[in-house]
């Protein structure tokens, strides 16, 4: 890792340390990184060294090269920041287990360690909603586990298996079964443990907005091409959360005192289709509306019929493009993404500031070329 110092600001209560962030090179972690920026927080970007870091050096922050496999880099980048929010992480409905686990797992491991070594004040680590395996129906609560297997981004992600249960139960829930080794949530927790490292989990859910290109630039050239995909009609609830409303998420979770130990669901609550939000889109691109459909199941078994021949093909040939539909997208768009924000309301005195005309109009500016 090498680091190129650029001028950085002292915030008010922040001290001369600064926070790392990971995964600033990114969706998620750009923005949090250009809002800490703005506030003359200290900043310190974790980015590899092929990282696009353009948007970055725009912004008065530190970047320290390294990567979540390599230790000693890690190490250095902690190296006297007062806190750590970790957005880095590999999503991908087609990487093998080991390169999920390594990046997701192993690699929060490695961070958690750098963290406690550099005494590191407070870790907040970004997970996601899919620990939850995508239940559908009521809104779930941070306190649901569950048992079903959504794909080994989400496995990596989750804090431990065994019989859907509330928190507070035994081992294995009311049946008794076993636990099998701990994913990254459980290793943040772990990590705080009889240390003097505070962790806050986040798991947000369907996050959009401007820079959004693996999940609304996605489906705007695919409503452009006219081959936007639905499931069941769309009718499922999208859990949209603003990325802005999720910084803010994330700024608490980095400042309340309340925080420390703490699990969140991040989001916004608006009860919003896939059909309302890809018309939404189409209309404000000037497109016609997705008009493909397909019903959860039928979607789902070519999923896994596509799944099973993408990774054949991709071992014999190295193939680098994804299949054309994977479980992981069926899920999503086929099961209501409904999670309850009520304990991060409730606790840290969050509420989404950016609502859904507003998030709407900033995103399609975004793709219109008309936004940052």
């Amino acid at each position: 890792m090498s680091a190129r110092r650029r001028a950085v600001a002292t915030g008010a209560g922040g001290g001369d340390a600064p926070v790392l962030v990971t995964g600033a090179s990114g969706f998620i972690g750009g923005r949090l990184a250009a809002r800490l920026a703005a506030a003359g927080r200290p900043v310190r970007c974790l980015a590899r060294a092929s990282s696009h870091t353009a948007q970055l050096e725009r912004l008065e922050v530190e970047i320290a090269y390294g990567d979540l496999r390599d230790a000693d880099s890690l190490r250095r980048a902690a190296g006297g920041c007062a806190s750590v929010v970790h957005c880095a992480a590999l999503v991908s409905d087609w990487a093998t287990v080991e390169e999920v686990r390594e990046a997701n797992v192993l690699g929060t491991q490695r961070l958690l360690e750098a963290a406690r070594a550099a005494s590191v004040g407070r870790f907040v680590h970004v997970s996601s909603t899919d620990v939850y395996g995508h239940p559908g129906g009521a809104a779930v609560e941070e306190s649901f586990l569950s048992t079903v297997f959504c794909n080994w981004y989400s496995q990596s992600k989750r804090e431990r298996e065994g019989p859907a249960r509330r928190e507070g139960e035994g081992p294995g829930g009311a049946g008794g079964a076993a636990t099998v080794p701990r994913e990254a949530e459980a290793r943040a927790r772990a990590a705080a443990a009889g240390q003097a490292l505070e962790t806050v989990i986040l798991r947000p859910a369907t996050v959009y907005g401007p820079g959004s290109e693996d999940v609304i630039g996605e489906i705007a050239r695919a409503l452009r091409a006219h081959q936007m995909l639905l499931v069941d009609g769309g009718r499922a609830d999208a859990g949209l959360c603003h990325v802005d409303n999720l910084v803010d998420a994330m700024l608490l979770a980095l400042e309340h005192p309340a925080a420390a130990g703490a699990v969140y669901n991040v989001s916004d609550g608006l009860e919003v289709s896939w059909r309302r939000f890809t018309d939404d889109l189409a209309a404000g691109l000037g497109c016609p509306p997705a008009r493909l459909s397909l019903p959860y199941p039928l979607a789902a078994a070519i999923a896994v019929a596509l799944e099973c021949g993408y990774r054949l093909l991709r071992r014999a040939t190295g193939l680098s493009l994804p299949a054309l539909l994977s479980r992981q997208a069926v899920q999503v768009l086929g099961r209501d993404q409904r999670f309850s924000a009520e304990r991060l309301r409730r606790e840290l005195g969050w509420e989404p500031r950016v609502d859904y005309r507003a998030g709407l109009a900033d995103t399609l500016a975004w793709l219109r070329g008309e936004g940052t």
